[in-house]
């Protein structure tokens, strides 16, 4: 009986000790191993390549290479490396994983190839007409002919952007909605007139089918940032504000100036519009949330809140669908699509001040406040009939690093009725950060959802602190670290060549829109908000004009532009 007893109590034990290894949040990370994003390097002589360790948050990591003549490596970031090929020729990278007295070496090939010699066919300086079957999708079984990065025209004058084959008609037929953001009349900052600019518009038509407004078409421009112009209820009904369940005596006066002209300006130049944003945790006035408007004042209690935001969301949406009937338009023939709320699984970061989280609390991932916006917005298009033919969107940035979060999130609002109808993916990316796999899969997943996927804000930056020193959060400025516009043209052909296979490889009967826009975040590098990072494709640079003797600003294609186009060919 004894040795009956002595055995069970054994079994119990070990029982219990499987259950402390395998169960719980420390037995997880115990059982995911750290491993390599790859597992072997191929590299060209010259170039540079990113790998990362997996699962190795609890780990101090080093690196280095077996044979510093053939290719050497520089951290990059708290779980990367970037190995750079010198010699052709065969290596080892080796990461060493420390915790405490355990040591684990984890290995990986390089291979440095030599530079293929290939033969490019001039470039032309002016882009062909395109006929037909050249706008047409490739077809899957054509076979490509063998080409090397393309590269800019050898000239002694750079070729204008608007002279080089059109980005929009290159994706057409694959992607078809190509567009920029710009600015219509932002008082603030440089630029602030771009689609008041008739050369810059020239180049946008060339390029582009879709603009998004940068900032006037968020809360802040229309509400106003510092303090609110408040009207009566009357006055608020004569201009066509739902107030419907309002029971506030005044309403905040919405300025829309600057939103109709870029409607205007937009159907001038033959675009369509991507409305960003309705709701945002930033760029809303922190009065917005406080009694009486006045940020003086306490905050509002929920119902009130839930009356303002039913106010903000139906009023934006049915005065843009009218100002469309007034020029003459369906809805949704400019405005096609809205960003109804914007990095809500980044709620916390640092707001301005009093938010929707100061009212209604941090609600996770089931905000019932986000689905009342989103039920607004559809229910406005439906009035009118356009639910189907106008897109609501959720947009996030790093989605790639949370999937599983918006996949939640977007499931809730969908959950009684589908009124969310697009993913926005804004893809502020580096050549570092974050790696081809990782954004590979994260689009995979949004496709799989069966919505609508945008690339919203996409830019693509050199010389981007991305390390994570402090074990947080990574400081994101300017750090020279020797990246080049070549490292851009690289990394820019293989993310694009990867998105495009991703949306011609979908499976169409869950997602038969699949991918349906791509918005570059600016037109030329020193317009874009992270400017010293060089994230866009084309430059704008000062050149003689030798038929005037006099210098003018010219913008031109980068190597990334080169190699976009090259990408979905």
């Amino acid at each position: 009986m004894d040795r009956v007893k002595a055995t069970i109590a054994r079994l119990l034990v070990l029982a219990l000790t499987i259950g402390l290894i395998t169960g719980g949040a420390n037995g997880e990370a115990l059982a995911k191993k750290p491993k390599l994003s790859v597992k072997k390097v191929t590299v060209v002589k010259g170039k540079k390549k990113k790998v990362t360790v997996k699962n190795a948050k609890k780990y101090k990591i080093s690196w280095k290479i077996k044979n510093k003549k053939t290719a050497t490596c520089k951290k990059s970031g708290r779980y990367g490396v970037t190995v750079k090929a010198k010699k052709v020729g065969k290596t080892t990278l080796i990461c060493t994983c420390k915790r405490g007295k355990k040591t684990k070496k984890l290995k990986c090939p390089v291979i440095v190839k030599k530079k293929e010699s290939k033969k490019i066919e001039s470039t032309p300086t002016k882009s062909p007409t395109p006929s037909t079957s050249a706008s047409a999708a490739p077809s899957s079984s054509a076979t490509a002919p063998a080409t090397a990065t393309p590269t800019a025209p050898a000239s002694a004058t750079p070729v204008p952007a608007s002279k080089v084959q059109s980005i929009k008609e290159a994706y057409a037929g694959d992607i078809a909605n190509i567009g920029t953001c710009l600015r219509y009349n932002q008082t603030w900052g440089s630029d602030g007139k771009q689609m008041q600019d008739k050369a810059l518009m020239e180049l946008v038509d060339h390029h582009f089918n879709s603009v998004t407004l940068e900032n006037e078409m968020k809360p802040e421009a229309v509400l106003g940032s510092q303090q609110a112009t408040l009207i009566t209820k009357a006055e608020a009904e004569k201009l066509g504000y739902y107030l419907d369940g309002y029971s506030e005596e005044q309403v905040p006066k919405l300025n829309l100036d600057n939103v109709f002209g870029a409607m205007e300006a937009a159907k001038a130049n033959g675009l369509r519009m991507r409305a960003h944003t309705l709701m945002w945790h930033q760029q809303t006035p922190s009065w917005f949330f406080h009694e009486g408007y006045d940020e003086s004042k306490p905050l509002v209690d929920k119902d009130t809140m839930n009356a303002r935001l039913e106010f903000f969301v139906r009023t934006m949406v049915s005065q843009v669908c009218a100002k469309e009937k007034a020029m003459g338009c369906e809805v949704g023939d400019v405005v096609y699509c809205w960003d109804v709320v914007n990095e809500y699984i980044h709620r916390s970061n640092a707001p301005s001040g009093s938010s929707w989280v100061s009212v209604y609390g941090d609600m996770g991932l089931k905000p019932t406040y986000v689905k009342d916006a989103f039920r607004y917005a559809y229910d406005e298009l439906k009035k009118v009939n356009a639910q189907d033919k106008v897109t609501l969107f959720f947009n996030d940035y790093d989605t790639y690093f949370n999937v599983d979060d918006e996949i939640a999130v977007l499931n809730f609002i969908n959950e009684d009725e589908k009124i969310c109808g697009g993913m926005g993916m804004q893809s502020h990316v580096d050549i570092k950060r974050p790696t081809i796999e990782q954004y590979k899969a994260a689009l995979e997943a949004f496709l799989k959802t069966g919505l609508e996927v945008q690339i919203t804000e996409l830019d693509i930056t050199i010389n981007f602190d991305t390390d994570d020193s402090n074990g947080r959060n990574p400081s994101y400025g300017y750090r020279s670290e020797g990246e080049t516009d070549a490292d851009q043209a690289a990394y820019t052909a293989e993310f694009m060549k990867m998105v495009v296979e991703a949306n011609r490889n979908r499976d169409k009967a869950v997602s038969p829109k699949g991918i349906t826009g791509i918005t570059m975040w600016g037109v030329y590098d020193t317009i874009s908000w992270r400017s010293q990072c060089k994230p866009l494709f084309f430059t704008r640079s000062r050149v003689k004009n030798p038929e005037t003797n006099r210098y003018e600003y010219v913008i031109t294609p980068k190597p990334s532009f080169y190699s976009f186009i090259e990408a979905v060919k």
